[in-house]
This record gives C-alpha cells, sequence and structure tokens, in this order.
C-alpha cells in the first residue's frame, strides 16, 4: 500500500475510535440499556464434492437461510468437499472459495455475485456501489438489530402476483390505504387517496408518507402532494427482492421511516434475455390486464447491465358489475384502468482498478381513467365527474465508489427525480359541462457521501463504521386551474444532513456448546436540517445475542421523525362561508353563515416518535429447517400534522371542537381568517361580514397524538422427501392496536379495527411444492373485520378470508424452443369472497371499506415466459 493509502488508514481508524466513544455516549443519553440479537447458528456439514449450484442449494435448504445466486455464475463450476462446524455463509464462503465469487449476508439472506478484478473476497469490503446496499444497516456485511421481512422475485411469482403492488399489499405488515388505486370517495384523506392510480407502500398504515422507499437504496420523487413513493414504475422483471425494515429508522435514512424502510433491489449481473406475457381477468366482470415485458442483461470481467421495458394495460372495475355495488354507487369506478410503460436500467463498469461507477436509470408513463355519479341515475354526465390522470416518472441515479484502503471504501452518489401527474376533469352539474385541470409536479434533487470500513477489532471482531453526510432538496408545483380558483404552489425545500452509524461486536465464542455465542452492538445518529423548519438529532441503538440453543434475540430503539410535506406548509389558505346549519349550529339568528379557515400552515414543525422492537428467533438444531420469528414493535407518533375538525357538520354542536371554534368573531378575527385566503361564499345568501356567527379554525397543525403497538409472528419450515419434491411452508401475522387524539378536547380514539384503519389482525400463509420442474403454491390470505365508528351505533364490519392456487412450469430442456420456457396459471380469490357493506351517503362512495378489502374477486391469470 502507498504512504497515501497508510496515512489515510491511519487518520480513520484513530477517527473510528473517537466514532465509537461519541455515538454510544451520545445515543445512550438518558436511556435504559439496550437489549441483543445475533448471527446465524453453527451447524455440523459433511458434503461430498459436487456442482457448486447444488452445494448452495443444499446449504439453504439444511441450514433454512435463503441463499441467492445467479445460476449463469455457477453452471459448470465444482464446489470442493465441505466437512466440519460452520454456519451457513462460513460454509458458502468454503464452498466458493477458489472461484471469483463472493458472498455477502444480510439479515438471514446470502448473495453470492461475481466479484471484479480489484475487489477483495472479504465480507463487506470492496463492493460496488449497488452491492453495498444494506437495508437495515449503512454498514455491509453486519447483523440488523432491526426486524426485517425479505421478499424475493420468486416467491412473488410462485404466488401468481403480477406487480410490486399486489406482493406489498399482501403482507400483513402493509396496508391497502394511503396512495393506492381503488380507494373511494368516502375515505379520509388523512388516511388514503387515490390520485393518478398510483401505488405506494403503506407500513403499519401510518400513511405512505411514513415509509421511506428506495429503489436500490436511492430515494425516488415523491408522488402527489403527500409525499409518497409511486412503485407502480418499477418492472417487476427487473427486480430481485424486496428488503423491509418494520421499525423506525431515521437515524440511517433521515424524514419518513417512522413506520419502516421498504428497499426495492434490482437484479444485478444479469446476462440474457427473457421475454414474458401476462393475461388476467376478474370472472365477474372488469380488470382485465395484459402485460408484456423484455428484460436483457449482459456481465463482463469488470461490470455489466440490465435493461428491462414493460407495458401493462388493465381495464376498470364498475360499480355495475359488482351486485354489491350495482345498485348502491351507479355510476361510480371501484377500480381504475391503466396504461403503463416502464423502462429501467441498472449498470455498473469498473473504470479503475479499486474505482466502480454504477448507475440506475427509471421511466415509466400511465394514464388512468375512471368517474363517478352523483345523481341517482348514475349517469356522471348528467351529475358528476369524469378524471384522466397522466403520471410521468423520471429517476436518474450515477454513484462512483472508491477502494481508499483496504479496510476503508468510499462513495459518492447523486439522485435527480421527477414526478409528475396532471389530472383532468370533466364536471358535469345539472348537465353543465366545467373543465378543470391539477398538476402535481414534483421534482428532487440529492448528493451524499459515505464512508465504510473497519475502525479497529477487540478480539470478538473487527468494529465497522460509516459516516457520511448529504443534501437533498425537494421541488413543488402545484396548480388547480378551477374556474375563480388561480390556486398554485411552486415551492421547494432543502434539507443538509450528516450520520454516523457504528457497528461492535462485543462476544463471539468459538465453541458451539457456549451458551452465549456472539454479542453485537449498533449504534446510529443522524443529524438534519431544514432551513425555516427547524433540525432534529435522531439516535438509534440496538443488540444482537445469539445464544447456543438456536435462540437468537434482537431489540432496536431509536427516535424517528417526518418533515412537513411542501403541500402542507403552502398550501392556499381557504375562507369558505356556508349557512352555519352545515356546520351544526342552532340557536343563531337568521342568515348567520359560519366562516370556515383551512389550508397550508408555514409554521408547521417535523412530526416525531419513538420506536422500539424486541423480536426473538428460534432456528432449534434439531430442527434446522424450522425458523420462528416474533417481534413485538411499539410506537409513540405525536405533533402529527392534521386537519383537526375530523366532522365538519359537529364543528359546532360537538364540544370536543370547541377550543377550534370562535363564536361571536371580532371584526379583527375575522380580517385575520380572510387575510390572505382564497375566498369562497357557499351560503344561501349575499356575503356580508356582519353574519358571521362563528369561525372554525381547521388549518393544518401540528396536533394530533398516535400510540402504536403489535406483534409480527413468522414462521418457515421445510421438507424434503425422497423422491417426492420439497415443501417449503411460510406464514406471517400481524397484531396492531393503535389509538389517536386530535386535539385537548378531543377524546382518545380507536384506530386499529376501525373503518378504514388497519384491522387488528392479518394474516397469510402457503406452501410451495416443487418437485422437478414443477411448482404448486397455495395461499390462504385473512384481513380482519372492523367496527364502522362513524356514527352514534357502532356496526360490525365482516373480515374476507381468500385462498390462492398458482401452478408453475420451469423448463429446462435440452431442445431450444423449450429450454428456459416459464408458465405460470394462477387463481387468487379463488372462491370469490366479497368486502362486506358499509354505509353510505351518496351514490359517489363505495358501498365498502376500500382502504382494506378489495373489488377484484375472483381472478384468474396466465403468464408465459421465455429465457433465450
Amino acid at each position: 500500500m502507498n504512504d497515501t493509502g497508510l496515512k489515510l488508514g491511519a487518520m480513520m481508524n484513530e477517527f473510528g475510535r473517537w466514532a465509537v466513544g461519541s455515538v454510544f455516549a451520545f445515543a445512550l443519553v438518558g436511556m435504559s440499556p439496550p437489549l441483543l440479537a445475533a448471527p446465524g447458528q453453527r451447524l455440523e456439514w459433511n458434503l461430498e464434492r459436487q456442482d457448486l449450484d447444488g452445494a448452495l442449494r443444499a446449504i439453504g435448504r439444511s441450514s433454512d437461510q435463503e441463499i441467492i445466486f445467479p445460476p449463469e455464475a455457477v453452471k459448470g463450476r465444482q464446489a470442493p468437499p465441505l466437512s466440519g462446524t460452520y454456519t451457513a455463509f462460513e460454509a458458502v464462503e468454503t464452498v466458493l472459495r477458489g472461484t471469483r465469487l463472493i458472498a455477502v449476508e444480510r439479515d438471514g439472506t446470502i448473495l453470492v455475485r461475481e466479484r471484479s478484478s480489484n475487489v477483495r473476497q472479504e465480507l463487506g469490503q470492496g463492493m460496488t456501489g449497488q452491492e453495498i446496499i444494506v437495508t437495515g444497516s449503512l454498514i455491509a456485511g453486519v447483523s440488523s438489530p432491526s426486524p426485517m421481512q425479505v421478499v424475493n422475485r420468486e416467491r412473488m411469482l410462485d404466488s401468481g402476483y403480477n406487480s410490486l403492488a399486489e406482493a406489498i399489499r399482501s403482507l400483513p405488515v402493509a396496508s391497502g390505504a394511503g396512495q393506492n388505486p381503488g380507494i373511494g370517495q368516502n375515505v379520509p384523506e388523512s388516511v388514503g387517496s387515490n390520485l393518478g392510480g398510483a401505488s405506494s407502500i403503506n407500513l403499519r398504515g401510518l400513511g405512505s408518507d411514513a415509509t421511506v422507499t428506495l429503489l436500490n437504496g436511492h430515494r425516488l420523487a415523491f408522488n402527489t402532494a403527500v409525499q409518497s413513493i409511486d412503485i407502480s414504475a418499477i418492472p417487476l422483471e427487473a427486480v430481485e427482492r424486496m428488503e423491509i425494515v418494520t421499525d423506525g429508522a431515521s437515524a440511517l435514512y433521515g424524514s419518513d421511516a417512522i413506520a419502516g424502510v421498504a428497499n426495492i433491489i434490482l437484479r444485478k449481473d444479469y446476462s440474457g434475455l427473457a421475454t414474458r406475457a401476462y393475461w388476467g381477468v376478474s370472472t365477474d366482470g372488469g380488470n382485465v390486464q395484459q402485460n408484456y415485458s423484455v428484460t436483457g442483461g449482459k456481465t463482463w470481467e469488470s461490470g455489466g447491465f440490465i435493461l428491462a421495458y414493460d407495458y401493462a394495460h388493465s381495464t376498470p372495475i364498475l360499480a355495475r358489475q359488482r351486485d354489491y355495488a350495482a345498485t348502491r354507487s351507479p355510476g361510480l369506478t371501484l377500480y381504475p384502468g391503466f396504461d403503463r410503460h416502464n423502462v429501467l436500467l441498472s449498470g455498473h463498469q469498473d473504470i479503475a482498478p479499486g474505482l466502480t461507477f454504477s448507475i440506475d436509470g427509471l421511466y415509466g408513463e400511465r394514464k388512468t381513467d375512471r368517474a363517478f355519479a352523483s345523481s341517482e341515475d348514475g349517469d356522471y354526465r348528467v351529475q358528476g365527474v369524469r378524471n384522466w390522470a397522466n403520471t410521468r416518472t423520471i429517476s436518474v441515479a450515477p454513484s462512483v465508489e472508491f477502494q481508499a484502503t483496504s479496510d476503508w471504501s468510499i462513495a459518492v452518489s447523486a439522485v435527480y427525480a421527477e414526478d409528475r401527474m396532471i389530472n383532468k376533469s370533466d364536471d358535469y352539474w345539472d348537465g353543465e359541462l366545467s373543465k378543470s385541470e391539477i398538476c402535481y409536479c414534483n421534482r428532487a434533487f440529492s448528493f451524499e457521501g459515505i464512508a465504510r470500513g473497519t475502525l479497529f477489532d477487540l478480539g470478538a471482531g473487527p468494529i465497522k463504521a460509516a459516516i457520511g453526510g448529504g443534501y437533498r432538496k425537494n421541488y413543488l408545483h402545484y396548480y388547480n386551474r378551477l374556474v375563480d380558483s388561480g390556486q398554485s404552489i411552486d415551492t421547494s425545500q432543502d434539507n443538509r444532513y450528516g450520520f454516523l452509524e457504528v457497528n461492535a461486536p462485543i462476544v463471539r465464542s468459538s465453541d458451539s456448546g457456549a451458551l452465549i455465542q456472539s454479542l453485537i452492538l449498533n449504534g446510529a445518529v443522524r443529524y438534519e436540517d431544514y432551513p425555516g423548519i427547524g433540525d432534529v438529532a435522531t439516535p438509534k441503538l440496538g443488540a444482537v445475542l445469539a445464544t447456543a440453543h438456536g435462540l437468537t434475540f434482537k431489540f432496536s430503539w431509536g427516535k424517528s421523525f417526518k418533515a412537513p410535506t411542501l403541500y402542507q406548509l403552502h398550501s392556499v389558505r381557504g375562507a369558505s362561508v356556508y349557512d352555519v346549519g352545515v356546520f351544526g349550529g342552532t340557536g343563531f339568528p337568521a342568515g348567520t353563515v359560519g366562516l370556515y379557515s383551512g389550508g397550508g400552515n408555514p409554521n408547521l414543525k417535523p412530526e416525531r416518535s419513538t420506536n422500539w422492537t424486541a423480536s426473538v428467533i428460534l432456528q432449534p438444531a434439531i430442527s434446522p429447517n424450522t425458523k420462528i420469528e416474533a417481534t413485538y414493535y411499539s410506537i409513540r407518533y405525536r405533533d402529527r400534522i392534521v386537519t383537526p375538525v375530523t366532522y365538519i357538520a359537529q364543528a359546532l354542536s360537538n364540544p370536543i371542537y370547541a377550543d377550534l371554534v370562535s363564536i361571536n368573531p371580532t371584526a379583527g378575527e375575522i380580517n385575520g381568517a380572510l387575510d390572505g385566503a382564497l375566498f369562497f361564499n357557499n351560503s344561501s345568501g349575499a356575503w356580508d361580514q356582519a353574519k358571521v356567527g362563528a369561525i372554525i379554525y381547521s388549518r393544518y397543525t401540528n396536533a394530533a397524538r398516535q400510540d402504536i403497538d403489535g406483534v409480527d409472528l413468522s414462521i418457515t419450515h421445510r421438507i424434503e422427501f425422497d423422491g417426492a419434491g420439497v415443501l417449503s411452508l411460510w406464514a406471517n401475522g400481524s397484531y396492531i392496536e393503535s389509538k389517536q387524539r386530535l386535539s385537548p378536547l378531543q377524546p382518545e380514539t380507536m384506530l386499529a379495527g376501525s373503518l378504514f384503519f388497519p384491522p387488528h389482525l392479518r394474516g397469510v400463509a402457503g406452501v410451495t411444492w416443487e418437485n422437478g420442474p414443477f411448482k404448486l403454491t397455495p395461499v390462504v390470505n385473512y384481513i380482519g373485520g372492523v367496527k364502522d365508528r362513524r356514527s352514534t351505533a357502532t356496526y360490525d364490519v365482516g373480515s374476507m378470508a381468500t385462498f390462492d392456487l398458482t401452478a408453475r412450469l420451469q423448463i429446462e430442456s435440452e431442445s431450444q424452443i423449450l429450454r428456459g420456457l416459464d408458465i405460470s396459471l394462477s387463481a387468487q380469490n379463488l372462491f370469490n369472497d366479497k368486502p362486506s357493506l358499509i354505509a353510505t351517503t351518496s351514490v359517489s362512495q363505495s358501498p365498502y371499506d376500500s382502504a382494506n378489502y378489495s373489488p377484484w374477486g375472483r381472478y384468474i391469470s396466465f403468464s408465459i415466459s421465455k429465457s433465450w
């Protein structure tokens, strides 16, 4: 190593000693000691010399750990005999010796890939910018204390899913609310919306804006006004897996990580060409889907790329096609149709020894069409609305990684992204037509640098760190071309940040019989500055404890936050006048009106939360193919930004809103509510300031507090039968309790188990039987019931249980025509379970809980793909 490298390494080590002490001292102030959790279990191995493909699969089966590797990279390679006591990762490393392949371990998943000539085989060192992606930690190759769920593309295809959105909505930890297609008119805006048919990830039902969504570790542009991320632009064929961290992670990823982080990781080092065609239809009518894709890639000694194009078309589901909605909601689009084009490019290239360039590019276009009627005849052209939305998504994310020393790498990355949704409406009222156009035009630019490496070794293993910082700027251009409106927002927000994470093995035993096999502590802290809003420091602590009896314990504690959205800060204030009876007012003189004050608030502060999780993982030695994991989580969410008057019709009649109302306001109060606000007179008479009998204040404000607690449970088991294939069983369940208080006078209300909010219980269980080229996967999904608490009386809304069945045939043949053929036939909701009805007050409202239950009904699909 040259003198410069030696000096840099010495500086890094010296800095590291300070960093370890600093991060733990900072994070431990005022907190109880952290709990713990762990790496893998050691098993006795005795494998004969065989093909490398077979050896990797045997290690995966015996350890019940997922091992992901490109088949073309191991084809024709031989694995040496394996004899001795190793963890699964150590076993994989052993059989890879002498090849140009390396293994990377992340939260129970072992990834095998080719290494470039300048890449060391040591775990977590010298990897390319993309390969350094770690969702539960910024440090490569360490055990994360955070609970995490991984769903790979093969599991999605085995279950019959055709998009990331379908796969994520099937997970018990996720919610169908937030920014998602199919959300009805009667769902509160704070819970969910359907703007442009976008699909977002909404963990714990806390909102799409409370989950950080990443693509290959980097952020995208926000969608519409709610700071969600649209995942429908990402082709499924280009995806390797989704890694979902289900606890607060602002110390690692900054704003929005209150509910967790979802990282969509792309396929890498793919060689070949694949084509796929997909058709599906709901048997009750509508939802006719077509999807065609082409995916190609090439690898060489110093790099590679993957390029994917995806086209999809779907027809809408109309109320007249569902017996439970035909008479209740005539003229309503229950689920929008769409046309979609997506292109994705991801590549990497070594440009000099120790220097690698990577880039991810994404382009997507989507058109959606939906309508609703407001009259009983169901004809929106008499009274109602028809919407057309055009969405364009662009993202370019280049990065460069430099292997500075044998122990330290430095990566610099940038992202430019756009999400532009234009919604055009034809509004019919009594047969008269008016047109409007709304644009939610979001842009984002970011620049980040991060250094990763080993600080020193205290004997239990290398203490590793990641340190860095960056700059991000979000832009929002919003306009609403309604007649006499003129609403417009053209604003931006800067964000500067720095972060530090340290991972420290404290105990590691070489004795397989020792009670404590390993103890690892993890600490992180992040500082963010939002000019004009405020700054915040968020710490996180975690620990991993592994025992000799197949038990691993994990604990994490941290603070998280969410910055107010640009729309919440800068949306135009409105002053709307209605007859006082609209607000539930009684006893006022005839002609009295109420003045409703709403809109943006530039004085908003970040929402904050305190999160902690405790997990126990059992992988018994007597049943190495079994894994059971249970996690308890707690989120204390405060300063939530809300419009505090939930029910306008009760604003003057319900005492819980008394502190948000001014009765018989002064002229100064009225002028204050009107100053700078767009004015709308919706009363029955001419505007007269003297007739204002009350002002209702419901601008965006930091008012709400939420408490969320629950338990996640997952079970996996694998059974091998001599000559009869392999059974892989899995089950996931989630139980949640949540409650909320909007303002000091309002009572605490139950959220979980209530209409439009997550049900208390969700679960999914499935099994894949694999025998040679054939796979059969039955899956049972359960979404618990909720209670309709919108009126004085409470009503039960029934649960929904569906049964899915997918058969898949993957042909490997000497025939050029048949080789690489993959055929799938799937039936979702085979027995056609339907959502329970709820009360509605308008024909424009969905007559079921559209945030939790689906109108798809029985859905049959067929796909065929070919690798060339």
